[in-house]
């Protein structure tokens, strides 16, 4: 095996939003509807990868969003095939080491046991 990833719920299939929730109970009660911090992944028919961590928990600067609208961000950036990873309190993506968000936990950024790495060989 090369490639393996996990998360949830699928939330783009065949370029329309399909939040399938419902087959894999990942979230309860409002968190699928409430906006919050959001990672995700897709990727388009021309072959790309879309990697997006939405910045959320900071009223009047960054709301979050909520599984439906991170679906049709990623739908208007070409994604075929889209699948929430995480969110909360420790999205953050680092490039070169550096956030491009602000964690919402006070603390800033925190150990959590899964990553995405993307090296160059």
């Amino acid at each position: 095996m090369r490639t393996a990833i996990g998360g949830g719920p699928v939330i783009v299939q065949k370029g329309q939003v399909k939040i399938t929730n419902e087959e894999e109970l990942k979230f309860a009660g409002k968190a699928i509807s409430d906006k919050h911090p959001r990672t995700c992944i897709g990727y388009t028919n021309g072959g790309y990868l879309v990697i997006m961590v939405i910045q959320g928990r900071f009223p009047g600067i960054a709301e979050g969003a909520t599984l439906e609208q991170e679906a049709k961000l990623l739908i208007d950036l070409g994604c075929f095939e889209a699948l929430n990873l995480d969110g909360g309190g420790s999205s953050c993506m680092l490039i070169n080491g550096k956030e491009t968000i602000k964690p919402s936990d006070k603390e800033g950024q925190r150990p959590v046991p899964a990553v995405f790495i993307i090296a160059n060989k």
